[in-house]
């Protein structure tokens, strides 16, 4: 009698899958509907000049009749599908950091390494804020002057946002640092190494265009500087001498 085959095994998730994996749990852009709303619907117009009239004036600097009028609704409209501006700004926040991350996860290779992915991280939201000014001001907005309201938006959120991204990332840090692949220091350490060239440029542009004279917005600044902090974070992030930090190079 032949022996029964063994069981089907799968294959684990690469970290890239992971994090793609994400995006299908996302909660939608605009929390009060099942899907995000379309650029040119009523809703989606309204959420568009809100962002930029926040990122321009700050959120205290905005009216309900401004918005109204840059997005060429009825201010009662603004009352139907938000109810008061504070959830107005509350919607406007959740969606630009849900597109943010969307736009960070879905170009990551799904063939990339876990040393990669990690390594890459950083470049791809500064590359995604490069690509919006608009919501860089805005994020910058929201952290000088509403932090308490970003957090409790990103807690909101939960697992399927930040929080389950960096609960991944975390556990990726501590997976290559069991094979030896990153540096062996604390992963909060290793996070927040990531997190600081992710958005210090950010929130210091202005102070990195001072003293170096580096522009983000410009290509050829910002193509010198992608490569040469590419190497240092992966230069940053590998181990050596067998995975403690230090050593000889």
């Amino acid at each position: 009698m032949s022996e029964s085959p063994a069981p089907y095994e799968t294959r684990p998730l690469t970290v890239a899958e992971r994090l793609r994996a994400m995006l299908a749990g996302m909660p939608s852009d605009l929390p009060a509907d099942p899907a995000a709303p379309a650029a040119d619907s009523p809703p989606g117009r309204i959420l568009a000049a809100a962002r930029d009239l926040c990122a321009e004036h700050g959120f205290g600097g905005v009216t309900v009749r401004a918005v109204a009028q840059q997005a060429d609704v009825n201010p009662a409209m603004i009352n139907y599908y938000f109810g008061t501006k504070d959830h107005l700004v509350d919607a406007v926040l959740t969606q630009q950091l849900q597109q943010l991350l969307r736009d960070v996860l879905t170009g990551i290779d799904p063939d990339a390494s876990g040393q990669e992915v990690l390594a890459g991280f950083p470049l791809r939201i500064l590359e995604s804020f490069r690509r919006d000014p608009r919501r860089m001001h805005l994020v910058r907005v929201a952290i000088s002057t509403e932090p308490d309201r970003l957090r409790r938006i990103i807690r909101s959120l939960g697992d399927n946002s930040v929080l389950g991204i960096s609960r991944v990332m975390h556990d990726l840090v501590a997976e290559l640092q069991r094979a030896g692949r990153v540096v062996d220091l604390p992963p909060r350490s290793v996070m927040l190494f990531l997190v600081a060239n992710a958005y210090g440029l950010v929130f210091m542009e202005q102070v990195a265009r001072e003293v170096t004279g580096f522009e983000l917005d410009n290509d050829e600044h910002w193509a010198e500087h992608k490569a040469g902090l590419g190497q240092l974070l992966k230069h940053g992030l590998l181990a050596c001498d067998g995975g403690k930090a230090g050593g000889d190079a």
